[in-house]
């Protein structure tokens, strides 16, 4: 058994005339010895923006069949309901707070989101508006209406939030929050949620946008550090409403996440029990790119966010947004975009262990791990998930060369007919969707060798069902905090 897996990826120069192709070879080695992440099946959440509470969930019918199968599929994982509109949200059961410029939540639709969480299997975090103050200090207040409203019905919390995006305030509301003030609050959350059936909750924050070293820094030495259990930041590619399609395909764009995951991961470290997420995160910010940021072309930068996030230390990446805006995993009909369909394929199949995949090629983006243990496939333990990203726009050929490789299955993605922005999503060569609300069968292409071709711009995974990878044969670790 050899401790290393080699894929050969032979990459089409041309596309004319196929058997006059000439193939450059890249030999991409997958590094089983060595287990450089662990992370477990609670790692892909979803989110979904307070303006949706706003709108007392009109939008999306949380009761019907269609929205509870689809999401009772993307269980085990987190759902977070914050973002802008969370602090501007007051709880407010009886309808007599005024609330100015704040929008007040019903009961009855906070009733409606907890019990749509609970069928669907999700565990939920909130989001507490960080802008009802007493001058310069957070003002309680109607948190703990909220909190205890909810512990009346028996809501459980995973995690709450304080605030959304602090560090942009000056944007929003033309003040500012000093970390350091920021720390004193979150510390007078903990303070109030020690009184409630919540102090087990984690306490997440400061859920800053964009990217600040300073602020993040700061508001940890300033005291935050002692108050919360997770950081989170948030991380958008670029601007939703200017992107253009070829920004989706770029992996100099995809590369910048690199560094940005180190430092915070780099930060977290140097305080014990405490873990990064990417707390809200999507392709482009300003609700996502109209035509695009719901499209096939979209699981690039996707799908590589995930395996960049495993593979350097993030412990959960959520997904903004289940539903709502041009970014999201369900349409206006609350009908599954491709995205959907990829972080299905991604929960069923990837699983706590993160190998090394070193590449000489931008442009073939690969990551590796152990398949998820617990799989709807009957993989054995001990088998391999590669995942694939082919940015050419040639076809490329995928093998594994380890004598010891027979066979392996294919859960290849492309767009239905051929169109990079096409709504649909074939996984090889049938389009997915819902049949009388019921999740289809997503099964394999069993190759008999270790060779595949995979067409140019596209994606999928790879399960080496029979390798016996020493690392795979068990979970291997204890629970992950956050």
């Amino acid at each position: 058994m050899f401790a290393d897996i080699m894929i050969l990826c032979l990459f089409g120069l041309a596309l004319i005339q196929p058997f006059t192709v000439s193939l450059h070879t890249e030999h991409i080695r997958v590094k089983t010895n060595h287990v450089l992440q662990v992370i477990d099946d609670m790692f892909v959440g979803v989110t979904i923006a307070g303006s949706q509470l706003r709108s007392n969930l009109k939008y999306h019918n949380v009761s019907s069949p269609k929205l509870l199968a689809l999401g009772k599929a993307l269980a085990p994982g987190y759902l977070r309901v914050g973002g802008t509109s969370g602090d501007y949200m007051v709880f407010d059961p009886t309808h007599d707070i005024a609330t100015g410029q704040q929008f007040q939540l019903r009961a009855t639709t906070w009733d409606d989101l907890n019990m749509f969480v609970q069928k669907i299997g999700l565990k939920l975090v909130i989001g507490l508006n960080l802008m009802l103050r007493d001058g310069t200090k957070w003002n309680p207040s109607n948190a703990k209406l909220l909190l205890k409203y909810s512990s009346d019905k028996g809501y459980p919390f995973a995690g709450i939030e304080l605030g959304n995006a602090p560090n942009f305030y000056y944007r929003q509301w033309n003040t500012t929050v000093s970390e350091a003030q920021l720390a004193s609050d979150f510390k007078e959350l903990k303070q109030v949620l020690q009184g409630t059936a919540y102090k087990s909750s984690l306490i997440l924050g400061p859920d800053v946008a964009s990217y600040e070293d300073k602020f993040l820094n700061n508001f940890l030495t300033d005291g935050g550090a002692s108050a919360i259990d997770v950081l989170t930041v948030h991380h958008y590619y670029f601007n939703g409403n200017t992107a253009k399609l070829e920004d989706f395909s770029d992996h100099s764009i995809m590369d910048r996440l690199i560094s940005e995951v180190q430092t915070v991961v780099g930060m977290v470290r140097s305080y014990h029990g405490l873990v990064a997420w990417l707390g809200e995160t999507s392709s482009g910010y300003g609700g996502g790119t109209p035509g695009i940021g719901n499209r096939y072309v979209a699981g690039n930068l996707w799908l590589d966010k995930l395996g960049v996030s495993a593979k350097y230390g993030i412990k959960r990446v959520m997904r903004q947004s289940f539903f709502g805006g041009h970014h999201s995993l369900l349409d206006e009909n609350s009908d599954p975009t491709p995205d959907y369909w990829l972080t299905l394929l991604y929960k069923r199949l990837v699983g706590n262990k993160v190998f090394d995949v070193p590449s000489s090629s931008d442009n073939i983006r690969l990551y590796a791990h152990c398949t998820k243990l617990n799989n709807v496939y009957n993989y054995k333990p001990g088998s391999i998930t590669v995942y694939a990203l082919n940015l050419n726009k040639d076809p490329v050929l995928l093998t594994i060369s380890d004598l010891n490789i027979n066979s392996m299955d294919r859960f290849w993605l492309t767009p239905e007919g051929g169109n990079l922005t096409s709504t649909k999503v074939q996984l090889n060569g049938n389009t997915l969707e819902l049949v009388n609300n019921q999740i289809p069968h997503m099964m394999p292409r069993s190759l008999g060798s270790g060779t595949m071709k995979v067409p140019g711009n596209s994606f999928g995974f790879i399960v080496i069902p029979d390798y016996n990878i020493a690392a795979c044969q068990s979970q291997g670790h204890g629970t992950i905090v956050g």
